[in-house]
């Protein structure tokens, strides 16, 4: 049978684990110190982070809040209210990386506190609610994401937070209607992607033959709740901007959903199953034995809690594993269902009785981990533009655009970092001819090229004399 099951309150107690209170302290404030300590990491890289902590500097330094600007140009492809975390968190502690990466490490931390607390409604097993709290805490690939200015982790506690007021009000109905406020949070954060944490409650409603809750008025409440504080963004985008919004938001959904079958797409549908190859460790073991025990259980056995997880695994994973861009963090919302999966098969070789052991060692780990992260603080990630930007900045006229041009592929992060870093806009050339072009067609520019393209472009330029103003390890920034 199955260690998830229903539990009654008279046996909600079987496990009994001393000093737990003490315990969920102990693994929270290791948790906090391995997120937190990376806001004094320096550099924001350059896709998304750069991209959204520009949006939110945008809000702050324009007083714009409502619409979202980038570069300087009216940005309708993508909900606000990741934007507006980054615009709330540089108005409190300033426009810098600690603060843009504020809000992903702040609810990194509150998911990890809400495994606890899910999967104890969940299974009313409180020492299985410390693994599945603890195995997150120690997901190296969730711990990255929450270092970036990025939606992923937001969304994924804004996800994991539905679910949960969905669990209690199979218990106590008038929760189903308090689902309906992160729902909404989770819509306004990545569109309609939110709407597939509803897709894990009527799928389990429906396998688990909950007829009567899918009529509940509560749960209709919920949702009409979640559209209620969702969709006035979206009304009041359309009647600002007219059609250009719904064909903007829909074209960026469509570059991340469509999918072209073509040669390579078939060789790559399998991507998310090796990113957990690749990053799911030292759970993954843990994970695929879990999920097999869940399948086994719901099939054999019809349990309700299996469901729930299962639908959750599959509900996130296919949608994204047919879509054109797959990306590992895209399933970031899976990996509480992770979490609980594999705390569910380290239960046997874990128990209670040995739990003092497993957990003082856990706990070793956490802080030699933290110790480390101190002393070997991770890679900048924006070096080259972090040394550039100001030099562009100071030479560059506040109306005109900087000029930035790299031969190498993600080219755009230069653009992001560089927007980001400074308090000039700036204009991505999209080859060499086109840059050249532009040169030789203005009498006064600034420019950002890496070293490699600047060796081509000077005699095509000289006539230009072009002056360099500084340099960093790989890039050049001249003026004509």
């Amino acid at each position: 049978m199955t260690i998830v099951s229903q539990k009654t309150p008279e046996n909600v107690g079987a496990r009994p684990i001393q000093n737990q209170r003490a315990r969920f302290l102990v693994l929270a404030v290791i948790s906090a110190l391995l997120l937190f300590s990376s806001l004094r990491g320096h550099g924001l890289a350059g896709y998304d982070d750069s991209y959204f902590a520009h949006e939110g500097k945008e809000m702050v330094r324009t007083g714009h809040w409502w619409d979202i600007h980038f570069n300087g140009d009216l940005i309708l492809a993508h909900p606000p209210l990741f934007p507006w975390m980054e615009a709330c968190s540089f108005t409190l502690f300033g426009i810098n990386d600690a603060a843009a990466k504020f809000p992903s490490v702040l609810f990194g931390f509150g998911t990890i506190l809400l495994m606890y607390f899910l999967t104890l409604e969940l299974t009313g097993d409180s020492w299985l609610s410390l693994l599945s709290m603890l195995v997150l805490a120690s997901t190296q690939f969730f711990l990255k994401n929450a270092s970036h200015a990025m939606t992923d982790v937001p969304f994924t506690f804004f996800f994991t937070l539905a679910i949960f007021f969905y669990i209690k009000g199979l218990k106590e109905n008038k929760y189903l209607a308090f689902m309906g406020v992160p729902l909404a949070l989770a819509l306004l954060t990545r569109s309609v992607v939110g709407f597939l944490a509803l897709g894990i409650m009527l799928a389990h409603l429906i396998l688990t033959k909950r007829y009567k809750t899918l009529r509940s008025p509560w749960l209709v409440g919920g949702v009409v709740l979640a559209l209620a504080l969702s969709v006035p963004w979206y009304v009041s985008q359309y009647r600002l901007h007219g059609a250009a919004f719904f064909v903007s938001h829909l074209q960026f959904l469509h570059s991340k959903i469509h999918a072209d079958a073509g040669p390579g797409y078939w060789a790559t549908v399998f991507n998310y199953p090796l990113a957990l190859l690749k990053y799911y460790w030292p759970w993954l073991p843990f994970l695929i034995a879990g999920l097999v025990m869940e399948w086994r259980a719901a099939v054999n056995q019809k349990d309700q809690n299996a469901f729930l997880l299962i639908a959750w695994v599959i509900i996130v994973i296919l949608p994204f594993s047919l879509a054109q861009t797959r990306y590992p963090r895209y399933i970031m919302s899976v990996f509480p269902a992770f979490s609980i999966l594999s705390a569910i098969a380290l239960m046997p070789w874990v128990p209670a009785s040995r739990g003092k052991v497993f957990f003082n060692a856990a706990c070793a780990i956490g802080c030699l981990a933290i110790v480390l992260s101190l002393f070997f603080p991770p890679k900048g990630r924006a070096d080259d533009i972090l040394k550039i930007a100001p030099i562009a900045e100071a030479n560059a006229l506040p109306e005109q655009r900087v000029l930035i041009y790299t031969y190498v592929n993600g080219r755009d992060d230069f653009l992001y970092q560089f927007v980001w870093y400074s308090n000039r806009y700036a204009q991505l050339a999209p080859d060499l001819d086109d840059l050249t072009e532009n040169l030789l067609r203005e009498d006064r520019a600034t420019v950002i090229i890496d070293k490699q393209s600047y060796e081509k472009l000077l005699p095509r330029i000289a006539a230009k004399n072009p002056q360099i103003l500084g340099e960093s390890q790989n890039l050049i920034c001249f003026r004509i």
